[in-house]
């Protein structure tokens, strides 16, 4: 209420101090008269502008935009922007699915021993179903030779130890879950490690 009144004290000081200054400026002719009585309109003005923006308020009540009617109209724009909503929360939920996805394949394809993977990755519903949280993430990975494995060996013609290289060892499938778990922050058991047929 205070600041109210400052402001409606204020800005009658600013007029009258406008209409002195521009009464200063003119020379004494017939228009010096004109602009007394346009800026005594604009005092007068200043003086009752809160008084009529309270009679105008009581005359007139705001009313609500929807005052409980129901308009067919409305309702059609209303439901169609809901379904705009929830199409664009789903593509926006695949983007980001298949996202996450590609990155989680670049991670596991660069840790030594990973020939090649590929990602599955599920969100969890949050709020409002909408997609929220990383949920499981299944990775399937194609061994490959590990840095020690890259080493020239001693060529033995006749009888092939390879038996390591199709499998996908424990200790890699371990690393593998452990470097998605601490960069997404996921839970271990969120992660499904399986080698690609």
């Amino acid at each position: 209420m205070l600041s109210a009144l400052t402001d409606w004290v204020r800005n009658i000081i600013m007029v009258v101090l406008f209409a002195t200054f521009l009464e200063l400026l003119l020379p004494s002719s017939g228009m010096q008269r004109f602009v007394r009585v346009i800026m005594g309109m604009l005092i007068l003005l200043a003086i009752l502008g809160p008084a009529v923006d309270i009679l105008q308020s009581r005359i007139t009540p705001e009313m609500p935009a929807f005052a409980g009617q129901s308009d067919p109209a409305a309702d059609r724009v209303t439901s169609g922007a809901e379904a705009v909503v929830r199409a664009r929360d789903r593509l926006a939920a695949e983007y980001y699915r298949k996202d996450l996805a590609r990155q989680i394949r670049a991670v596991v394809a660069g840790i030594d021993g990973v020939a090649d993977a590929r990602v599955a990755v599920e969100l969890e519903q949050g709020e409002g179903g909408r997609a929220g949280a990383l949920g499981k993430v299944r990775i399937f990975v194609s061994p490959g030779l590990t840095s020690a494995d890259r080493k020239v060996a001693k060529i033995t013609v006749g009888k092939e130890d390879g038996a390591h290289m199709g499998e996908l060892r424990p200790a890699l499938r371990e690393r593998i879950v452990r470097t998605v778990s601490e960069l997404y922050q996921l839970p271990v058991s969120h992660i499904d490690v399986t080698k690609m047929n």
